[in-house]
């Protein structure tokens, strides 16, 4: 893999320092009950509308120029219910669920996605607004945790209002990812 290919993809920021602390005590929660994995650092929580993957520098600018003039309107998420992926027994991601109280997340989404169809990017699948907050490698107690998942299915985080839509960048690192924004759509963007 080339070292000039940037992993992109575009995403609304869901950041207050409520939904933070909710989010760290979530964390602690199922990792003292045997989750073992990385927790995503909460400063950085988003919901991805779609990812881009290896992209050449070029082609990142193309997804930077479609993107300009998007109508990115203030967008009312509640942040509701603790689930999993991919289900059954297995647990391999924890999620906070999204509900978009006035379906302008859905909107900002499909018109990203229109967009950019015309770069020849497609989502992989159907659009299910989720902030990732643990990657999951192994879990002890499953029994328990799963308990303890079924109790947090509706377990309600708080609401955001989210005005900006951003094309980020992605760097792996052991230690987790390292997020960066390439460029910001909204109230205040600039060619």
């Amino acid at each position: 893999m080339s070292s000039s290919l940037i992993r992109s993809f575009v995403a609304v920021d869901v950041f207050s320092p409520e939904i933070v602390r909710e989010v760290r005590a979530i964390q602690q929660d199922l990792l003292s009950l045997g989750v073992l994995g990385k927790p995503v650092d909460p400063e950085t929580l988003h919901i991805t509308l779609i990812f881009l993957g290896e992209l050449e520098p070029p082609l990142v600018e193309r997804v930077r120029e479609r993107l300009l003039g998007i109508e990115v309107r203030p967008m009312r998420l509640l942040l509701k219910g603790v689930g999993y992926f991919p289900g059954g027994s297995r647990i391999n991601v924890v999620w906070i669920g999204v509900e978009d109280l006035d379906s302008r997340l859905s909107t900002t989404q499909q018109e990203v996605a229109s967009r950019l169809s015309e770069l020849g990017f497609k989502p992989d699948k159907e659009f299910k607004p989720h902030i990732t907050v643990l990657r999951v490698k192994g879990v002890r107690n499953k029994s328990e945790v799963l308990s303890r998942l079924t109790q947090l299915s509706s377990h309600v985080l708080g609401e955001v209002i989210v005005d900006r839509v951003k094309l980020k960048k992605s760097i792996l690192r052991p230690e987790g990812p390292i997020y960066e924004d390439l460029h910001i759509y909204g109230p205040t963007q600039s060619a």
